[in-house]
């Protein structure tokens, strides 16, 4: 009996977790309260890959957006991922031992701009599949790209070394490594804003084009 009653009290511990904490993190602002002291020259695409449905890639992409400007242009895949979260790891994972990239649906053309942010949440120590695929048919040569990822507690691991290689002729600024949202932190439907707010963001923006130049 006293196992059952354990086994209960975690369950209602869980869904209490799951009301009362989304409800928390949900009414935290995230606002930036730091301004952006040099806004980047040039035509701005925010190309970016995120698959959770709490979206962590995704609202980052947007809070550059928020801050420069630019086009948002996100990576779909012409077959989805399998749900839940570590179905599309094991997904990925086999696509990764085959040596397979995941078919992307069409995007518009780079030619046209300037600056390119990158972006895409840590699968296996570097930049998910998807982000693969892209830098097949997209060298970026000549233009600057500015990378940042989300992850779940492991860090950016390869993840800025591999895109810098992916780009070999582009100029490469510093990243931004932000925390997402890990296993059970998804099942709690959190994510990045229980971690971090725009300010992040801002304040790394302001470091990499401090100098105004694009």
């Amino acid at each position: 009996m006293k196992i059952v009653l354990i086994g209960i009290g975690i369950v209602a511990a869980a869904f209490v977790c799951t009301v009362v904490g989304c409800k928390m993190f949900a009414g935290r602002s995230t606002e930036a309260k730091i301004s952006l002291t040099v806004k980047p020259q040039g035509k701005i695409a925010i190309v970016y890959y995120s698959q959770s449905q709490v979206q962590n890639t995704a609202l980052v992409a947007k809070w550059i957006q928020k801050q420069v400007g630019g086009d948002l242009i996100p990576l779909e895949l012409v077959k989805p991922y399998p749900e839940p979260y570590g179905e599309t790891l094991k997904a990925a994972n086999a696509e990764r031992t085959a040596k397979t990239h995941p078919q992307l649906k069409p995007i518009p053309s780079l030619d046209g701009y300037d600056i390119v942010f990158v972006g895409a949440p840590i699968w296996y120590g570097t930049y998910a599949a998807p982000l693969m695929t892209f830098f097949d048919s997209n060298k970026l040569a000549g233009k600057t790209v500015a990378p940042f990822c989300t992850h779940g507690g492991g860090g950016a691991g390869k993840f800025f070394a591999d895109v810098a290689k992916a780009c070999p002729s582009a100029k490469m600024l510093d990243g931004l490594t932000i925390r997402g949202s890990n296993q059970v932190e998804r099942r709690l439907g959190t994510g990045v804003t229980s971690h971090h707010t725009e300010d992040d963001v801002v304040k790394w923006l302001n470091a990499i084009f401090k100098d105004g130049a694009k």
